[in-house]
């Protein structure tokens, strides 16, 4: 029989014969390989029971051989046993807590067998096994895949486990090379097989992508921050089950250029470990993405940033808010059923709500996204590119994905007032968004010096530690909603010591808002729909006012509430020269009397114009003013 047996198996199974032999055993139960006739390798498994004579001394043993018990443990090309005997071998090795395990692949097999030939890759594969059986220091090995192999090495520093490393890649250095990674197996580190090999595969990964040829170790850095992620994990999950409990949802201020008036609140995930405090969210974003809780955890955080931005409303009536989505969310076949149904659970407007993703060449390319994007951009919702311009981004990308507003990064703009390439970036970057109807907001603001310059440039939204930091929903009210409060009073003077700075460097505060308010010029847009007679007028505040609309009325009504009080005298006029606007690509002016329905029978003029389609609709823009009772000189 030991004819028969592999030689690196020989010694093992004549120690356990002799243990039977001299009665320290009285059962056999072990694994060995054969060799068969056809001269290839077999796992076999042997058991026996040993049988004493009358005096009690071992007498005979039965027992079996038996090819079939294993046969779904080792690879049959190499002989050496897979991945799931490694996981059974690494159970009791843990518990031993001795030695290391070393993975590592065969460099470019492919190209290998593409140029020998697949019989000589074969042969490779075969070689290296007999160099891993024969290894002093290796007690077990194992041909996880294709090209990737692991071994048990009987070190106690990580200097013999690289000499290890340097023999093999020595024996072979004339058919191939090696990239490995090697972790201690021990529970001090790694509490069960799941964690040791989720750590040694992550670092090959990095191994391969830094430099092929070398042996990389798990550091005990990242080895605690492992340990770290795992109990961060059972939190999570924990939290999860408890509603979210720890969580917590900081806004940050976006605020319009020039007025500094709030346009939306960027909806930020926090949260407070009753272990180790505030965790920040590049620890804990990926934890929840590697692990899908994120999936119900951003469903949470656009719920309660709705529900919140709604009570908001009620001061400030078109607040908006942003809320960021992992790419990860979007594999989620329902997301979009998701996001309508806390919509209309919260009696929150498409209109009210931006999705902010990250660059990523995943989205652009998946039908899926597209048309969730599609679905919820019916509904008013629209998509933000965060960071853009760190990742994949182009502008023929956000030509594809039909994004509403881009988000410059810090990067570019920190130290703009000394950069004059990132100023002409963010210029070339606002120029073309512009002509693309994309809303643009300037992140990491800092100081009124790149503020000055940044609205030199003339971007939708600015957002930075100058305004505010990301604070809880009480802290942002005081600040920014509540006008009673100490905090709303110091926010207002510091936007007065910006217009007062501005002004020293030359730089005069314009707010059209109040501008067009104080000269009584109402902006409208008249949608029309030709086919079926359909009129709508949309009017900002003042021109509500100059109107006398006593209450808030549908654009339709708006539009008969303008349409019946223009005198008899000018109907035809009035509606000739809206014609003459949908039909020349000019600017026209009207003055007519209009009843106005406290002063009675006044002088408007308006003027306007007509821009882009809509939906199927004409649209014309433009602004009305009384000039009846302007003084003339």
């Amino acid at each position: 029989m030991l004819s028969v047996v592999h030689p690196a198996d020989r010694k093992s199974l004549t120690e356990a014969l002799e243990a039977v032999t001299t009665g320290k055993e009285r059962m056999l139960n072990g694994n060995c390989r054969w060799i068969n006739i056809k001269g290839d390798v077999v796992w076999v498994n042997y058991r026996g029971k040993v049988l004493c004579d009358n005096l009690g001394k071992p007498s005979l043993m039965i027992g079996r051989v038996s090819e079939e018990a294993l046969r779904h443990l080792f690879n049959p090309l190499t002989g050496l046993w897979n991945k799931p005997k490694m996981r059974e071998d690494l159970k009791v090795l843990l518990e031993k807590q001795v030695g290391y395990l070393m993975l590592f692949d065969i460099d470019g097999l492919a190209a290998i067998n593409l140029r020998h030939g697949r019989a000589y890759g074969d042969t490779l594969l075969k070689a290296v096994a007999e160099l891993l059986d024969t290894h002093d220091l290796i007690t077990a090995a194992y041909h996880i895949d294709h090209n990737n192999f692991a071994a048990v090495i009987n070190a106690d520093t990580t200097e013999d486990v690289e000499a290890v490393f340097v023999s093999l890649q020595r024996e072979m250095y004339d058919k191939c090379t090696f990239t490995a990674c090697a972790v201690p197996i021990n529970r001090d580190f790694f509490h069960d097989v799941s964690s040791l090999l989720d750590s040694i595969n992550l670092t090959l990964k990095k191994a391969k992508q830094n430099k092929r040829g070398h042996l990389a170790f798990f550091s005990v850095d990242e080895i605690g921050q492992r340990i770290r992620s795992l109990a961060l994990l059972e939190e999570f999950q924990a939290s999860v089950q408890n509603g979210c409990e720890g969580f917590e949802v900081f806004y940050q201020p976006q605020v319009k250029t020039g007025n500094y008036d709030l346009y939306a609140v960027e909806a930020l995930l926090r949260y407070q470990s009753p272990v180790r405090g505030r965790v920040f969210p590049d620890e804990f974003i990926p934890i929840l993405e590697s692990s899908r809780l994120i999936d119900t955890v951003g469903l949470w955080v656009l719920e309660q940033s709705l529900l919140q931005c709604k009570a908001w409303r009620d001061h400030i009536p078109d607040l908006h808010v942003s809320v960021n989505f992992s790419i990860v969310q979007f594999e989620d076949i329902f997301i979009t059923e998701k996001i309508m149904g806390i919509l209309n659970a919260t009696g929150m407007p498409g209109e009210a709500l931006t999705i902010e993703i990250t660059e990523s060449l995943q989205l652009q390319e998946s039908p899926q996204f597209s048309a969730c994007v599609k679905s919820l951009k019916a509904l008013g919702v629209s998509f933000s590119i965060d960071d853009f311009g760190t990742g994949y981004s182009n502008l023929g990308y956000l030509k594809q994905m039909n994004v509403d507003e881009i988000k410059i990064d810090r990067i570019f703009v920190s130290g703009i007032e000394k950069n004059t390439y990132n100023h002409r970036l963010i210029e070339n970057i606002l120029e073309f968004a512009k002509m693309s109807a994309i809303r643009v907001c300037c992140e990491g603001i800092e100081s009124i010096r790149e503020l000055a310059i940044l609205e030199g440039l003339n971007p939708d939204l600015l957002q930075g530690y100058l305004f505010a930091k990301p604070a809880s929903a009480a802290d942002i009210e005081r600040t920014f909603i509540d006008c009673g409060t100490a905090e709303y009073e110091q926010h207002m003077e510091f936007i007065h010591k910006i217009y007062h700075v501005k002004e020293k460097m030359g730089v005069i505060h314009f707010d059209p808002k109040d501008i067009l308010r104080e000269t009584d010029v109402g902006l409208w847009i008249i949608r029309i729909n030709e086919a079926d007679r359909y009129f709508e007028m949309h009017a900002d505040e003042t021109m509500e006012r100059i109107m006398a609309v006593e209450r808030k009325v549908t654009p339709q009504e708006c539009f008969v509430h303008w349409q019946s009080r223009i005198c008899e005298s000018h109907v035809d006029y009035v509606h000739k020269n809206l014609m003459h606007m949908m039909n020349v690509n000019k600017v026209v002016q009207l003055e007519y009397p209009w009843m106005h329905p406290i002063l009675g029978r006044v002088m408007v003029r308006s003027n306007g114009k007509r821009v882009k389609d809509s939906d199927g609709m004409i649209v014309l823009e433009g602004y009305q003013k009384i000039v009846s009772n302007m003084e003339v000189v």
